[in-house]
């Protein structure tokens, strides 16, 4: 990895929290994601939208290194984190991962308590020192994904008993019992009906209050409806990347323009 001193510390009147610069991924020979530069902002919803198939789910995965997971998986280029490496060999990814928190398309509660499921992360991470810190971190963290009061009285019930809308607030719960500052969403909502996607949505407006969130979408209303910041994908590049209201109705790619007007998708 380079020196990535050069890095802006700003995006428009934002702090920088994510620095990308020539990113490439491959599996295997497929090259997946071609060059892509990007800083996205601190306590902003930032949302990559573009066709299936197009590069966004591998680039959100390789920021908190999930690719790794993935033998034939190769990355190239930086990618920094409040000015640190990510991929120095010196970072461990499971400590990155406390403080980068994904939530993934299908709500997948461990089949444990809906306590225990919340409690994991902290425990595994020696976050709390006694039996009373961590009921503090699980009410926290559940009450930060608006759920609390749905559980509070079951919290020994199993996660997977719970409904869809709920398992995805519980793996939301999850994510952020570790503090994270950073919170990567992958289609978070669609698996989920109108009314728990609207819950979800309304949480991430309130998450960006604390974290980064990037959200992966394939609709477009929920990335106009929930993020400052857009960025397209289209074939592995990063097309173009503003704000929001601007790449909605004034796009300056036309590849933008036509996915955006339904032309392609």
């Amino acid at each position: 990895m380079n020196d990535m001193r050069f890095v802006e510390r700003t995006v428009g009147n934002e702090e920088v929290k994510i620095a990308a610069r020539g990113v490439h991924v491959y599996y295997g020979d497929t090259h997946a994601i071609k060059d892509v530069n990007i800083d996205i902002a601190d306590k902003m919803v930032t949302a990559f939208i573009g066709p299936s198939g197009c590069g966004k789910s591998t680039f959100l995965r390789c920021i908190n290194r999930m690719n790794d997971t993935i033998p034939i998986a190769r990355i190239e280029g930086d990618i920094m984190i409040d000015g640190e490496d990510i991929y120095d060999r010196r970072v461990d990814p499971v400590q990155l991962r406390a403080k980068v928190g994904m939530v993934f398309q299908k709500p997948n509660p461990f089949p444990k308590s809906i306590y225990d499921n919340v409690a994991y992360g902290p425990k595994i991470h020696g976050l709390a020192r006694n039996k009373a810190e961590l009921d503090e971190i699980v009410e926290t963290s559940l009450r930060r994904a608006a759920l609390w009061d749905e559980v509070k009285d079951r919290l020994q019930a199993p996660g997977t008993g719970l409904s869809g809308g709920q398992q995805q607030r519980l793996c939301i719960a999850r994510a952020v019992a570790t503090s994270p500052e950073v919170l990567l969403m992958d289609e978070p909502c669609s698996a989920l009906d109108p009314i728990a996607t609207d819950q979800v949505e309304n949480l991430i407006h309130e998450l960006r209050e604390r974290y980064s969130v990037v959200i992966v979408t394939h609709s477009m209303s929920q990335a106009s409806r929930v993020s400052q910041r857009t960025a397209y994908f289209h074939l592995g590049e990063m097309v173009e990347y503003g704000e929001t209201g601007d790449i909605f109705t004034n796009p300056r790619d036309q590849r933008t323009e036509n996915y955006i007007t339904g032309r392609i998708g």
